[in-house]
């Protein structure tokens, strides 16, 4: 079978969502002041802490998260370009993050620290997170449910290849503190294909 016809099965179900990307998303984007700088220190010096982990189906995964990520097996991603590096899985580093970008954020983005969840993120050139939309699964699973709300941060400086992409909206060429609300069942992705690490955070919280 042909990767076109992976494709094809791609776009099905993306038809079946009624995802189109001829009609507008608009995205909420603002900045705040973070020390990226010292984010990305701390990940270097702390690097035996991250966790190193492919795209992949998993079973703890929901029934969309599922299918979704087999969608993507089935037209070429793999451990050969979707390893993402990641920090704050361990409560520990989690609290530690959150200390470094400060309560002051925090009201910016209207969560409460103490029911939000920090992951900084590293993708190195060439490695992306194919087209998803989030299931929360490890939130839920701590905080339970309610209004769920997720951010993309921009922490390194924009360079070669460094994007995101939500639904219709690119986004590229960042100030460190870009944000962006990514929202609930919208589909999205990020990539690196340039020459530098990637930074990021993902911030997940209950919406106040």
């Amino acid at each position: 079978m042909s990767i076109y016809e992976h494709q094809g099965y791609f776009q099905e179900y993306l038809e079946s969502k009624g995802v189109d990307l001829k009609n507008h998303i608009e995205l909420n984007q603002f900045l705040v002041d973070i020390d990226y700088r010292s984010l990305i220190s701390w990940s270097e010096k702390n690097f035996d802490r991250a966790t190193i982990k492919e795209y992949k189906p998993r079973p703890f995964y929901s029934a969309e998260a599922m299918k979704q990520s087999v969608l993507a097996q089935s037209i070429g991603y793999n451990a050969n370009n979707t390893i993402e590096i990641n920090w704050g899985i361990d409560p520990a580093d989690d609290a530690v993050l959150k200390s470094m970008i400060g309560n002051d954020v925090f009201e910016q983005w209207n969560l409460d620290p103490e029911t939000s969840m920090v992951r900084l993120l590293r993708y190195d050139p060439g490695h992306c997170i194919p087209l998803h939309t989030d299931s929360y699964n490890s939130f839920s699973s701590r905080f339970g449910t309610g209004t769920i709300t997720r951010y993309f941060v921009a922490v390194s400086p924009w360079d070669w290849g460094h994007f995101l992409q939500v639904h219709d909206n690119l986004i590229s060429n960042w100030d460190p503190g870009l944000c962006a609300e990514i929202p609930n069942e919208v589909f999205h992705l990020s990539g690196n294909f340039g020459i530098a690490p990637k930074y990021t955070l993902t911030v997940t919280g209950l919406v106040q």
